[in-house]
């Protein structure tokens, strides 16, 4: 084990330098790059994999470019639902804001609308009328299959699609008239995998529910049960979890959030669905917003919304507490810190340099709002 930790040492060190070139050439850029004819500094284009600067043909084609001014009118909004990240509590904010969402329980059997041949929306709980859906599921393959075939994205009735498999949702749901713009929430990749562990220990009402994982150290989970590895960069490249990413896929990966991605914070929650409100029009003046507003960010919220939420959006906002999961914190240096990390050595990279895209999109997200 001594021998196989040291060599993965080397292979993070040499991964890390290689990257570094990148990273530097990319931040060097988004500082020095000239600006519009509108004034506005677009992000800096960087030749960093084979075939120059075009992406894959789901992201290039089917995806608005973030430095695109947005047009809710034209484009329809795709939430990357990360496992951990804060992603049930912006679908529940968006329930309060009464968005029609397409998410898992628009096709639940007990709603009856799991058969439509078409798409409509209903508001599934008497006692939460702001709360309504499309009658499909966009959170498995199979169930975003099926809202190509009836037409959910044409149909424009979804004011917001929830998915946990970005890429899959991007190729066959958008196509070159009907685009998409992608919104997701980030979270240091250590702490969402601890956040992980924890929650599927008691998380009963979940289909990937471990109650071995009860009284496990985190340093032995971390070396014997984990294989959540690089889930960032393999969900975006269209990898299963079983498969090897390589550095090539974070070129790829990095290439394609810099360019299309709404990025967000989960340790910076608010000031994300600032940005992701001014992207998507939406606007908490009102009395009903600043309702929301308070619901979600208030002290207490607020104080939960650090703890993190489950994966499972069964529950509406009125089990928030379902969802709430406090756990203790493994501090960066420790041995299972510095162990999750090294196996996520792409994940690590990608989402530092989220950490910096995010303060470059502030500037660009502002110039839309004026």
């Amino acid at each position: 084990m001594s021998n196989d930790h040291n060599f993965l040492k080397v292979q993070v060190g040499i991964l890390c330098v290689v990257c570094l070139l990148y990273l530097v050439a990319s931040v060097f850029n988004l500082h020095h790059t000239p600006e519009s004819s509108s004034g506005r500094r677009f992000l800096s284009a960087v030749n960093t994999y084979p075939g120059g600067n075009a992406l894959p043909p789901w992201a290039e084609d089917y995806l608005v470019d973030v430095t695109e001014r947005p047009n809710p009118s034209s484009e329809t909004a795709v939430f990357w639902h990360i496992p951990k990240s804060g992603g049930t509590t912006a679908k529940r904010l968006y329930e309060c804001l009464g968005q029609t969402l397409a998410n898992r329980l628009g096709a639940d059997p007990r709603f009856g609308h799991h058969k439509d041949k078409e798409i409509v929306t209903f508001q599934p709980f008497q006692t939460e009328p702001d709360v309504i859906f499309v009658n499909v599921d966009t959170t498995t393959k199979k169930g975003i299959l099926r809202a190509a075939e009836i037409g959910l994205v044409a149909s424009k009735k979804a004011d917001m699609i929830f998915t946990s498999d970005v890429q899959f949702a991007a190729e066959h749901l958008f196509d070159a008239e009907h685009k998409g713009r992608i919104f997701a929430l980030f979270r240091n990749p250590v702490d969402r995998c601890v956040s992980k562990f924890y929650y599927l220990q008691t998380a009963t009402w979940e289909r990937t529910y471990r109650p071995e994982w009860q009284g496990m150290d985190v340093l032995e989970w971390a070396t014997h049960e984990n294989i959540d590895e690089n889930f960032l960069v393999k969900k975006i490249m269209g990898k299963k979890l079983g498969d090897h990413a390589k550095i090539g896929d974070l070129i790829i990966a990095k290439e394609i959030v810099r360019r299309r991605f709404v990025v967000g914070l989960m340790n910076d929650m608010e000031e994300s669905i600032r940005r992701f409100n001014i992207m998507l029009g939406l606007d908490y003046s009102g009395k009903k917003g600043q309702q929301c507003r308070r619901e979600y960010f208030g002290a207490k919220d607020h104080r939960r919304l650090q703890d993190d939420e489950g994966m499972d959006d069964i529950k509406t906002k009125a089990g928030n507490t379902m969802n709430s999961n406090p756990h203790p914190k493994v501090p960066e240096g420790t041995p299972a810190y510095n162990l999750i990390a090294e196996r996520n050595a792409l994940d690590m990279i990608l989402y530092n340099y989220i950490v910096l895209l995010y303060d470059e999109q502030r500037e660009l997200i502002n110039s839309y709002d004026r």
